[in-house]
């Protein structure tokens, strides 16, 4: 068959470009729900949270000071920084620090992070034009809603293939938070799409090890979401129709069959995919989450001791299933690492931020759990995916064998972190960097961000002192 039929038969639904530019053009701050509005506040105040505290981070430390090397500050504060930078590297410092300690939000049927791209290019931008409070949310809204419909739609075989979905379909809803905070009309919307679609990539190959490099992938998306809209309102034009025309977006990156289409779906044909996007209470791999809940929880109901265990089975989809190898020789590695995370529960009943640091990682007792330790994805759990998050952990003892099965982890919808939950998080990540008092501050007024008739002074005061 030549190439361009083949390639035609695997046409997504028609149409999914225009139906992104219409919602995103129609989109109004007065018009969204109660909840939607409540879901952003949360959102963003975690997102800004982890930006602050993975400010300090190694990796976000190391992108400041090459930019540093190769040119001046700019005017734009950067949460959790000193130095200003400039547009785009505001987003990009931002996107890499959200999710540079993977506490950051995410949305599971999508498998994508969305907070750690759309709110740095939300911000950064938001502060530049000054724009309100409730231009900001709304501007977050349509991000979200963006990066979620496509990374919805694309599952589970954007991951299968290789890529990583946060970055793959994080310039989009950069581009869209963008494009609503500088009122851009229809056709700059669709070349803002066009653009940021050849922006889209990252490989998943971090779980083989290298995991430095997952961080970098939102901050690369953040910006480059941020100068599609820019270059469109130029009058730069991208191609048409991206989502689903012939070699675009959803060809590149998401077929695996083609029996079946793949359509956009968007509110209100949908629920606002940002009100069942998850928080993370963990500073781990999302995917792995489940099964270090059942794991831990299992030990304390049954009161198994560490020493006690002769051997553990973990059943789980095969996307998690694939962390197994993962070392966890650096700080990136462990929090992706399925062995050392199951290591720290059955150590440690819990993961805490400081059981990543060096000397713990260096404790032999992990290689030697991780030798009891068996990781398997039988069909009858992955099938669950990505509806859920299935794990079964069984542990056996000299005593007899235990089984848990989580088939969703805590923070998600279903688990959810109440509001108090999310504050005490907030507290916990920012107080080390402000103190109490600052941050008790910063978080009353993120809360009641959509009174604010201007942002800019809340995002100068995100950032440290100059």
């Amino acid at each position: 068959m030549p190439h361009a039929e083949a390639v035609h038969t695997l046409q997504p639904a028609a149409g999914a470009t225009a139906a992104l530019i219409k919602f995103n053009s129609g989109l109004r701050y007065q018009d969204l729900p109660d909840e939607v509005r409540h879901y952003a506040r949360r959102h963003l105040l975690d997102t800004v949270g982890v930006m602050i505290a993975g400010a300090g981070g190694e990796i976000a430390t190391s992108a400041e000071t090459v930019l540093a090397s190769v040119r001046p500050a700019g005017k734009i504060p950067v949460p959790g920084r000193k130095r200003r930078a400039d547009l785009l590297d505001a987003a990009f410092l931002g996107g890499t620090a959200a999710h540079g300690i993977e506490l950051d939000d995410g949305y599971r049927a999508g498998s994508a992070h969305c907070g750690c791209v759309v709110i740095p290019a939300a911000l950064s931008v938001g502060y530049q034009k000054n724009a309100s409070g409730a231009a900001l949310i709304e501007a977050i809204v349509a991000g979200y809603e963006t990066n979620i419909c496509l990374a919805r739609a694309c599952a589970p075989d954007l991951r299968h293939r290789g890529f990583h979905p946060t970055s793959a379909v994080g310039p989009f809803g950069a581009a869209m938070a963008v494009a609503k905070l500088h009122g851009l009309n229809d056709t700059q919307i669709a070349n803002a799409l066009g653009i940021a679609a050849s922006s889209s990539a990252g490989l998943f190959a971090f779980v083989n090890g290298g995991g430095d490099i997952k961080r970098l992938h939102a901050g690369h998306a953040s910006r480059e979401g941020v100068q599609a809209a820019l270059l469109a309102e130029q009058g730069v034009e991208g191609p048409p129709g991206v989502i689903e025309s012939r070699d675009g977006f959803m060809q590149a990156f998401a077929f695996g069959r083609v029996d079946k289409a793949r359509p956009i779906t968007l509110p209100p044909q949908v629920e606002f995919g940002i009100t069942d996007c998850y928080i993370k209470p963990y500073a781990c791999c999302r995917h792995i989450q489940p099964a270090v809940e059942a794991m831990f929880g299992l030990l304390n109901d049954e009161n198994i001791k560490t020493e006690d265990i002769k051997k553990v089975d973990v059943e789980t989809y095969k996307i998690a299933a694939e962390h197994a190898h993962v070392p966890w020789d650096n700080f990136a590695n462990a929090q992706l690492s399925f062995p050392y995370l199951m290591g720290l529960a059955a150590r440690y009943r819990g993961v805490k931020f400081e059981h990543f640091d060096e000397k713990t990682r260096s404790d032999p007792a992990f290689a030697e759990f991780a030798r009891k330790l068996t990781i398997t994805a039988p069909a009858e759990i992955d099938q669950l995916y990505p509806r859920l998050r299935p794990a079964r952990v069984t542990v056996t003892t000299s005593k007899g064998t235990h089984v848990r099965q989580a088939d969703e982890a805590w923070g998600s919808r279903l688990v959810p972190l109440d509001d108090k939950g999310l504050i005490d998080k907030f507290k916990g990540l920012v107080e080390p960097v402000f103190g109490a008092a600052r941050t008790s501050e910063l978080a009353e007024r993120l809360w009641t961000v959509e009174q604010l008739g201007a942002v800019a002074p809340l995002v100068e005061d995100l950032a440290k002192p100059a």
